[in-house]
């Protein structure tokens, strides 16, 4: 019962993080800039997750000086740098397009495994990689090359977005020894929000807020697909679920943002799209098959979170 309950807490967790391009996309369609969006979803995120975290656990503040490091590394490359780059996409490529690139990471998680923990790539992990590359490409051409019709700026920002979100996993492996997820969600949050101050006028944006429906999209983005998210997951993870499990339930974001996109927010769709959508959510299954067969040859350390199964929480 306890790790049916867990399934469900992650399960939740993919559909909470499912609603971030949905949400972006009205935000933006009151004149808010990518950044200025993302400073709505790590300040409302941090205050969000401080309240749970402070009445579930009252030293959730506390931290190592080593913690620190990480948490200002986080909070750079995976909230701050991540949120720009994955929000803009969204504004250029759409929502279920953004996605979908995003879901390119487990490349690039396998990439600094490898050259920053020496892991090693075996072949059911090539062919999870690539099954996750040939998705990509059906899902955002739909099979046609056609260079004028594709948003270059687009694409690199959502590649971007799928770089820096790589990096979580392999920050966490060292992190999580020296503080909760909670604790560490909350202070990069919290960086972020202090560095999204220096691209954006807080005063100047929250000024921008003029009527209760972009104020409730607002809101929206800051608990839903933020504090909840994570909260949830991490109560999954609690429950006994491994991680390399989690992320094949959490792939139900994939798809559902997808979904969402099409139907919606008006965004193409076509046959073959869907074909490479199916492709990326059957990577991470394969995906979890590598990880198996990695732990049986004593290969991987017990402690590491899951590299290749998109298990790392945006």
């Amino acid at each position: 019962m306890k790790s049916k309950i867990g399934y469900f807490y992650i399960l939740l967790a993919g559909i909470f993080w499912s609603t971030l391009g949905f949400l972006v996309s009205k935000i933006s369609d009151y004149n808010f800039s990518p950044e200025e969006v993302a400073f709505f979803r790590m300040v409302g995120g941090f205050i969000v997750i401080s309240i749970y975290g402070k009445i579930t656990m009252p030293t959730m503040f506390k931290i190592t000086k080593k913690g620190i490091l990480y948490v200002f590394a986080i909070g750079i490359v995976c909230q701050f740098i991540f949120n720009i780059a994955y929000m803009g996409s969204i504004s250029m490529v759409g929502a279920s397009m953004a996605a979908v690139l995003l879901y390119v990471s487990p490349v690039f998680v396998a990439i600094f495994s490898k050259i920053v923990y020496k892991e090693k790539i075996n072949k059911i992990k090539i062919l999870s990689l690539i099954f996750c590359v040939i998705g990509a490409f059906l899902a955002v051409t739909g099979g046609k090359i056609e260079i004028k019709e594709l948003n270059i700026g687009g694409i690199i920002a959502g590649i971007m977005a799928a770089i820096t979100y790589a990096m979580l996993p392999i920050f966490n492996k060292n992190a999580l020894k020296e503080m909760d997820n909670i604790t560490m969600s909350a202070y990069a949050f919290l960086i972020a929000a202090i560095i999204m101050c220096f691209r954006v006028n807080p005063i100047h944006t929250i000024s921008k807020i003029d009527n209760m429906r972009v104020l409730m999209y607002i809101l929206s983005i800051g608990i839903i697909p933020t504090a909840m998210s994570y909260i949830v997951y991490s109560k999954g993870i609690l429950k006994g679920v491994e991680l390399s499990i989690a992320g094949v339930v959490a792939s139900i974001e994939l798809v559902l943002s997808v979904i969402i996109g099409w139907t919606l927010l008006g965004e193409d769709f076509s046959v073959v799209k869907i074909f490479g959508v199916l492709f990326m959510v059957a990577s991470t299954f394969i995906a979890v098959k590598a990880i198996e067969e990695v732990k049986e040859n004593k290969e991987l350390d017990p402690n590491y979170v899951a590299e290749v199964a998109t298990d790392c929480q945006k």
